[in-house]
């Protein structure tokens, strides 16, 4: 199996962010595992029609939904919610892995994020990073991201809607968000993207040993 990075974190801390940008530098492949969720859980898909797809296909049909939908509060809860299912749980699980052991030929290796890639998905991972940030820096963030599409809403609203969010997540109980001793910290509530994502690459070198292509 070729290597896989995993990245776990809360909502708005910026793993996605970071984690494409090392699928990138490294020429892997990426997976959001989140959208994932999303995607099934704005289209209300029931568990025995997910068998029938694959972690591609999902990230397709999501390519026809407006971005900003996937992003809402209202699909979030919801995405959350149904991750609490040991059902679609196992079957969105298996997903993941599947891409993982078969990122493609022209990759070296995959990049997942989400908030129990390292944990369950892919508990032996060769590198594994969780990027965090304080809530409030992270409710700035992703109020400055939902304000372009909904000038109504207002931070407190979004900051409210994250600590839920982060509630739900770390007290399922199935795969809650969490890490071990296992992960490397990176707390990205004062640094730039460039910055948390410099930290990002040496972390992920030390681990796989890679040198600078």
């Amino acid at each position: 199996m070729k290597p896989v990075i995993a990245i776990d974190g809360p909502a708005g801390s910026g793993k996605g962010t970071i984690a494409k940008k090392l699928a990138s530098h490294f020429n892997f492949a990426h997976l959001d595992t989140g959208m994932l969720y999303r995607v099934i859980a704005y289209l209300d898909v029931e568990a025995d029609k997910i068998k029938e797809l694959s972690a591609a296909k999902i990230l397709e049909t999501a390519r026809e939904i407006p971005l900003s939908a996937l992003k809402s509060d209202a699909v979030s809860l919801k995405a959350s919610k149904i991750a609490k299912s040991p059902e679609i749980r196992e079957i969105m699980t298996q997903l993941q892995r599947d891409f993982a052991a078969s990122p493609g030929d022209m990759c070296d290796g995959s990049v997942l994020d989400g908030r129990d890639i390292g944990t369950v998905v892919i508990p032996d991972a060769v590198c594994k990073i969780f990027i965090t940030a304080s809530p409030e820096i992270r409710a700035a963030r992703r109020f400055r991201a939902l304000k372009r599409d909904n000038s109504q809403i207002t931070y407190d609203e979004v900051l409210e809607s994250l600590i839920a969010r982060d509630k739900q997540d770390q007290s399922r109980g199935i795969a809650p968000l969490t890490l071990n001793d296992s992960y490397v910290v990176l707390d990205t509530s004062e640094e730039t993207v460039k910055e948390s994502f410099l930290q990002a690459i040496k972390i992920v070198k030390n681990s796989l040993k890679f040198t600078e292509r």
